[in-house]
Formats: structure tokens, sequence, C-alpha cells
């Protein structure tokens, strides 16, 4: 264990101080809207709840992409190494949550969490995290500890579309590489892979008609039951893992057009949800969704003896992700936790993607691991403990300081 480092950094890190973080940030709204990324709230958020944070610590090395998202840069060259803190302003919308940005502070017993919590939306995701990586921030900055590496500190303007464009435009247009990356997590358990997920959406085309004479139209609800028969039987469901279980195909939308009384539908949308498997491939996985759903195209109406148009288009996608126990930013995490919790963190596999997933695919060892609460996520008690906030900024402070130290370039 790393008294040293230990020592240097302990004295610059504050329970209350967390608490505060926590608190402050829970009580800027930063909602997920219809205008997703685009939403005016969530870039507003980052100008005044985020960047000056960071100014007041004297990180001078701000810049924005197009997005919106924030990058931010720490240390410096020497050694070659380089580490990203990745957060995120998007959270939740309150829905019929109230007083969601009042930032409660509750006792966390009725909640089975330890100590105090902070009720508000977004704490139990993505603002527990966010307060814990300004700290550590704060705490490896105050300590002196030299960074002889490159420390990033991303805030995308992402956080709940399902997709990975925020982070992927720091990446492939900013040109923001690392050799490491933390992403949010939950309970403090090192989540080590997560199934992916591709969005398709399928159309069945007919022709409305008043449904007192159904053979004038062509009845898309005709194809559309068809469509999802065979893609519910025929695309192959077959690959498991131990820990993240089958490879699974879900339709979780079905809409007919027009929608109004007495009409025979002359349009239909299925939304299909397909999870994957590490090893799996989206563009695969959509090619085959594709094929089966194709065969529907050109399938005679029984009832007015039209053909059926089928159209099918591929959405938003995210990739698996899979750590070995050995990989380099499980080994940090795990010397990290040992050096200020005295113990390693219980590891565990996730059944939700993100932006993990897209890093770690390109060779950016990256792993979820934070204060979040899955069992309050987007619920009416959002909460976050503040312990585990503490502990997850004790974590990062040194995570980065160890892995950027002079010594270990």
């Amino acid at each position: 264990m790393d008294t040293t480092l230990k020592s240097k950094l302990d004295p610059h890190l504050s329970r209350d101080r967390c608490k505060q973080l926590l608190l402050d940030l829970v009580r800027v709204e930063s909602p997920q809207t219809a205008l997703l990324e685009k939403e005016p709230l969530l870039r507003q958020f980052i100008k005044t709840a985020v960047e000056p944070r960071l100014r007041d610590m004297g990180v001078d090395a701000i810049r924005y992409d197009d997005m919106g998202n924030l990058i931010a840069e720490l240390g410096c060259t020497n050694s070659g190494k380089s580490l990203m803190f990745v957060a995120h302003a998007m959270n939740q919308p309150p829905a019929t949550m109230q007083n969601a940005y009042a930032g409660e502070v509750l006792d966390g017993k009725p909640f089975d969490l330890p100590g105090e919590v902070i009720r508000g939306r977004g704490a139990s995701e993505q603002k527990s995290t966010m307060a814990a990586m300004f700290h550590a921030l704060e705490a490896v900055l105050q300590s002196g500890a030299a960074l002889d590496g490159r420390l990033y500190f991303v805030c995308c303007v992402s956080g709940e579309t399902g997709r990975d464009d925020a982070i992927r435009h720091v990446v492939e247009r900013e040109g923001v590489r690392a050799d490491l990356a933390l992403v949010y997590g939950n309970s403090l358990k090192l989540q080590l892979g997560n199934r992916g997920r591709i969005d398709m959406e399928v159309g069945v085309i007919g022709k409305p008609s008043h449904s007192s004479r159904p053979a004038e139209g062509c009845n898309a609800v005709t194809g559309t039951v068809e469509v999802i028969r065979r893609l519910v039987s025929e695309i192959n469901l077959d690959r498991q893992h131990a820990e993240l279980g089958r490879a699974t195909l879900t339709i979780n939308r079905v809409r007919s057009f027009p929608e109004s009384t007495h009409t025979v539908p002359g349009r239909c949308e299925i939304g299909v949800d397909r999870r994957l498997l590490p090893g799996e491939d989206p563009d695969d996985a959509a090619a085959e969704i594709e094929a089966v759903a194709k065969k529907v195209d050109g399938m005679i109406d029984p009832v007015s003896g039209k053909p059926l148009q089928v159209v099918v288009a591929k959405g938003a996608f995210m990739h698996p992700s899979l750590l070995a126990r050995d990989a380099p930013v499980v080994r940090q995490i795990v010397k990290s936790c040992v050096a200020m919790l005295g113990r390693e963190p219980e590891t565990v596999y996730g059944k939700s993607a993100f932006d993990q997933g897209y890093l770690n695919h390109i060779g950016i060892s990256t792993a979820n691991f934070g204060p979040g609460e899955e069992k309050y996520a987007h619920t009416d008690n959002d909460v976050a403990s503040v312990e585990r906030t503490f502990d997850a900024a004790r974590v990062f402070a040194f995570f980065a300081a160890d892995y950027l130290s002079p010594s270990k370039s």
C-alpha cells in the first residue's frame, strides 16, 4: 500500500466538501428533453456549474467542441501517460419526482444506504460521480502531487440518450485519447462488463382506407404481425455469456398511422431493441434484423390483395464491453481502492450500455466505478450516499495521482 501518497492526499479530502458539491450540482437542472444533446439547459449547466469549479481550481486549459462538450486538461505530457475522467451533464427529467432540484439532505437508513443521502434528480447516476471527480481533482491539485502525464476531465452533454455521439465527438473530432478512463458506476462496485445495444426501426407500409371498406386499403397491421412473428422466431439468440446472460431481442414499440378511429392503418412502425453480447458486432446484428424483416416485403394483404412494403432503418447503437481482471484500468482501480479504502472493490457485470463500450472498443481501457445507486435511478427517490461519494473521491484522487506520478513514467 502506498501510504506516502495517501498521507499526502488525505488532508485535502473532505466529506463535507463532497456533500456540498453534490448539493450544488443537483440544484442546477440539466434534464433530458426532446432536444437531447441540443437542449440549452445542458450547455448552461456546464457553463455555470462545471467550468467555474474547474477555473476555481486553477484549471485554465478548457475548451468546448461544437456539440457543447467541455474538455479540460491538467498536468503535462512528460511521461506520455494519460487518463480521462468522463462526466455527463444530462439527467432524467423530473417526471413525477417532487422537489427534484431542491437538494434535500436525508437519513440514509430508509434507503439502506450509509450515513446521509442527497436527494435530487441525477444524484443516483451522473451527479454523485461528478461531485466525486471534482473533489478528487481539487485534492490532487491542492496536495501538490506532481502530474507527469495528461489528465483530461470531460463533461459531455449526454447522459440519457442511449447513444455515444457525444464521447465519440470528443475522441474523433477533438482528438482526445487516453490510456485509461473512468465512467460513472454503482455503489462503489467495479463493473467489468455489460451488454451492448442496437435500436432498429421497421416500417410496414400499406394503404389507408375506411375500416368498413378494408378491401380498398392495404392493412399495415397484417404485415406488422408477420414481421414481429419472424423477428422473434428467426433471429439467432443462442449466444450466452456466463455473467451477462443471453443476447436478447425485444419489440418495445408499435404504432399505427393514421391515428384515427375506424381506419385501416396505412403505415405501422415497430421499434426493436437488440441487446448485444461481447463479440457481437452491431452492424452484423442490424443486417440480420433487416434481412428477416424484409422477408415480409411484397407480402400480399389477404383482404385487399395488395402488396405491403417493408423498410428498415438502423438507429442508435452502443458497443458491448468486457474487461479482463488484469486490464490496466481494473488494476489501477483495485490498487486505488486498497490504498484509500483498505479493501478491493466488489466486481459486477451490468445490463445497460453506456460510453465505456465505445471507449473500450477503440482501445481506451475504461471501467464503470462510482457512488451512484442504480436501484434509485429514474425513481422519485433519486438519492446518492454522501459517504460513498466521499469514498469515490478518495479513490479517484489516488487513481490519478498515482498513475500520473513522475515515478510511474
